[in-house]
């Protein structure tokens, strides 16, 4: 228990931060659904057609757009939620449209459709669909008014779409939305439109903004039927003009543009020493947090289970021989085999005296012969006392008993130390 104590600790930050990561990708949650736009964004660029985002940090001015699309979806709609003026940065929804004028920019507003929920379950169905009237009202707050709309019953609808001359485009809606050719106020035109009605119109006091009536032949779901998606090129490069090279700004969080009030921290910001404490607030608190706790438990794993590091050794072969011995004796004797201990023991013994006498390159068992050669020139019956306690320890030490293995060890080692070894 004590051991798993800190693994169930680091396994605990660990969790927490994948949970904070997971909480902070949560945002673009809704961009990628169905009803997002990263589809679009992401098609345009594809063509070449570059793209800009809205960046509640940051300030876009009208000078580098060239055409802006604003989506009017009801993200959390049960019913059309009206945008508060907090959410709009104190500017009314109807001032969006006066930059259009004002800024002469191409403006399209796509009309929402679909309810949150869909983005949230997956599914699109007919319960999943906007009320018609709460459509009037959002167009409403935006200076429109007197536009009826008109909605397929019948699953898909296909329409031939003539966009561009000699580029026709093959679109499909699932429960079509569009405007009711009847209902237009005066003065507004229909550019495109399919049997059911208007998809998009503009209108004279108003020329620089126009309004799409299915957000489906833009978003990520309706991108990926029919012609859609070749459809929404054609419609972006016919608004915003062939020739122009600034990108298409997709403003999804409805801020006003050149707003001097906000502060535009991608281009007036400048940073300081005390920026600092920003690499340890959260979340990358919780990244620094989790690293210092992994590299706390493996230096207390390592002082706890293998101790100080030791002093670098020296190439003293000698040194290198002698911790082998004492690594091998000790692992046999925790393994409780001590005939094997000293079978290895003797060797090592014999093979010390070896090269003490014939130098470095005796240490091996024709080292060891050669010894026994010479003492057997000095004293053949103390040699041979010799050699046979030392070949019973190395043959058959592990079968003695504790007894008999200690009163062999014993007459060795008085027979090695009564022989006279003599110089080389």
């Amino acid at each position: 228990m004590r051991n798993s104590t800190p693994l169930l600790f680091l396994g605990l930050l660990l969790a927490l931060a994948a949970l904070a990561i997971f909480a902070l990708s949560r945002g673009s949650d809704y961009d990628r659904s169905p009803l997002g736009n990263k589809g679009l964004e992401l098609w345009l660029q594809a063509k070449g057609i570059p793209v800009l985002r809205s960046d509640p940090h940051v300030s876009q001015a009208h000078s580098e757009v060239s055409l802006r699309i604003l989506p009017l979806s009801i993200r959390q709609g049960e019913a059309a939620a009206p945008q508060t003026d907090e959410e709009l940065g104190n500017v009314g929804p109807e001032n969006l449209i006066e930059e259009a004028s004002r800024y002469d920019l191409p403006t399209l507003i796509i009309l929402p459709k679909w309810r949150g929920n869909v983005s949230t379950d997956g599914v699109a169905s007919k319960s999943g669909l906007v009320d018609l009237v709460d459509i009037g009202r959002e167009l409403e707050k935006i200076g429109y008014s007197d536009f009826g709309f008109a909605r397929s019953e019948t699953g898909f609808e296909e329409a031939q779409l003539d966009l561009k001359p000699g580029q026709p485009s093959k679109i499909a809606l699932y429960h079509a939305q569009a405007f009711e050719r009847s209902s237009m106020p005066e003065g507004c035109e229909e550019i495109v439109g399919m049997p059911l009605g208007a998809l998009l119109v503009r209108c004279e006091d108003k020329p620089n903004v126009y309004l799409l009536s299915d957000p489906d032949l833009l978003n990520n779901h309706g991108l990926a039927l029919a012609d859609n998606a070749s459809f929404a090129v054609s419609l972006v490069t016919v608004l915003r003009g062939a020739a122009e090279t600034r990108p298409v700004y997709l403003d999804t969080a409805g801020r006003p543009l050149d707003d001097e009030e906000r502060i535009d921290e991608g281009r007036t910001y400048e940073r300081s020493a005390s920026d600092l404490k920003r690499f340890f607030a959260y979340p990358l608190s919780l990244i620094w947090g989790t690293l210092l706790a992994v590299a706390a438990i493996c230096f207390w794993r390592g002082a706890y289970r293998f101790g100080p590091a030791l002093p670098e050794a020296s190439a003293n072969t000698e040194m290198s021989k002698t911790t082998a011995i004492e690594a091998t004796a000790r692992l046999l004797r925790l393994s409780g085999n001590d005939g094997r201990m000293t079978e290895q023991f003797v060797l090592h013994l014999l093979a010390d005296k070896a090269q003490l006498l014939f130098g470095p390159g005796a240490g091996n068992q024709a080292g060891i012969d050669r010894l026994f050669q010479r003492l057997a020139r000095r004293d053949q019956a103390a040699a041979r006392a010799l050699h046979t306690s030392a070949q019973a320890l190395i043959e058959r030490g592990h079968l003695m008993t504790r007894a008999n293995l200690h009163r062999n060890l014993e007459t060795f080692r008085k027979s090695l130390g009564s022989m006279d070894l003599g110089s080389r």
